[in-house]
């Protein structure tokens, strides 16, 4: 007689359990214990509770991370679970067990003030069933450029820490109010510094008259194809942003071709562009929505002045948003917004009921016409949408990957 297997789902682990947990991580995937650990270890606020794992008969047998971070969606600042090192014994595999960690950790985001979440995935099938939904984005390829070499007032150097305040105030000046972007602090960078991902990386820094003006990180491997991980600048450093990038390119003399994401606005792209760029497909980015009225209320500053300045400013608006089963109504009157989970009886509402992909598109990348078109609702609604939705430079820089 087959018995019934006893799976509990926990967070917050012992020293002992955690250790535990590594051993299984190094069993699931090449990168190695020390990967793992050196990420929770190097992080000043690593909280237990975000470090959730399934016990089967007592026995740790599968584990999921949250790594909170916080990112913008123009001036406005979400709470995002990033989900990472999601591994199960093989032993225990088929019991569905990163599966209900997933629900539970959806639950305890709930809880715990998260608005949104994003995860990594080449399994999308696997993750689709736990609510996340694939969120396509494009990178944009060129041939490995031939060497610059030409006079110039700016010099390249390699990174030292002694820089990271400059490059600090570089990111946060390139990245103001630049949606998708991660909020870095003084204490996140000087934990960055110190995590797996930045030692897969090199860092070069392009400087002028003492300055430091631009930096730019491109990952580090073997390959032919290689991504660009980052690249940031001053006003001033945008003349010299091509050089940088060659030097970068010139470290990896084993690639035949580059790959980034860019903003339109960026001062690469149009060089790409010149360049002959081919864009690819990337199908990495997986999204949730956790909570639509928390996510909504922060949002409403950056809301409210999007239709302060569109064509529609001077009118009432009032519009019940529908995701999932959760609803949201939105009441604009006299150039304010407000955003309640009741309705107004005095109101007649103007119903939005997206899909939660769209939804996530929308707030990330803008609000696309060929999207909507799939539901004639949406279509509808198109002039709400857009001024609500307007297209943002969006771009999650590698460096924050987890």
């Amino acid at each position: 007689m087959t018995t019934t297997p006893d799976i509990i789902v926990k967070n917050h682990p012992s020293r002992e359990q955690l250790e535990v947990i590594y051993d299984l991580l190094d069993k699931c995937f090449s990168v190695g214990r020390d990967f793992f650990q050196e990420r929770l270890d190097q992080d000043t606020a690593y909280d237990p509770d975000t470090t959730w794992f399934a016990e089967v008969d007592g026995e740790i047998a599968s584990h999921v991370q949250i790594f909170p971070l916080y990112i913008r969606v123009g001036r406005a600042i979400l709470k995002m679970g990033a989900i990472g090192s999601v591994g199960t014994d093989p032993h225990y595999r088929g019991l569905g067990l990163a599966h209900k960690i997933l629900h539970a950790q959806t639950n305890y985001m709930k809880e715990s003030d998260f608005d949104i979440s994003l995860l990594l995935a080449s399994k999308h099938a696997f993750y689709e069933k736990a609510g996340w939904r694939l969120i396509p984005q494009t990178a944009l390829a060129i041939k490995k450029p031939a060497s610059l070499e030409r006079p110039s007032s700016c010099e390249v150097i390699p990174f030292e820490a002694r820089y990271l305040d400059e490059i600090r105030l570089i990111y946060e000046q390139f990245n103001l109010n630049r949606t998708y972007t991660a909020v870095r602090n003084e204490t996140y960078w000087r934990d960055l510094i110190t995590w797996p991902e930045w030692k897969r990386a090199d860092c070069l820094l392009l400087r002028r008259d003492e300055k430091i003006v631009a930096y730019g990180i491109i990952e580090k491997k073997e390959a032919e194809q290689i991504f660009l991980n980052e690249l940031m600048y001053l006003n001033e450093g945008e003349d010299g942003v091509e050089q940088l990038f060659h030097a970068l390119c010139r470290l990896r003399p084993n690639a035949r071709q580059i790959l980034a994401m860019l903003q339109e606005d960026h001062k690469l792209y149009s060089y790409f562009q010149q360049h002959r760029a081919t864009p690819i497909r990337i199908n990495m980015a997986m999204w949730k929505m956790i909570n639509l009225s928390s996510a909504f209320h922060k949002l409403l500053p950056e809301l409210e002045d999007r239709l302060r300045g569109a064509l529609i400013a001077d009118q009432e608006l009032h519009i019940a948003l529908k995701c999932n089963e959760e609803i949201i109504y939105m009441d604009y009157q006299q150039h304010q917004l407000s955003i309640s989970v009741t309705s107004k009886d005095t109101f007649d509402y103007i119903l939005l009921d997206l899909d939660e992909r769209d939804l996530m598109t929308y707030i990330i990348f803008g609000y696309h016409e060929a999207a909507a078109e799939r539901r004639a609702e949406c279509a509808e609604h198109a002039g709400i949408l857009q001024v609500l939705f307007p297209k943002q430079q969006a771009v999650f820089y590698l460096t924050d990957k987890f």
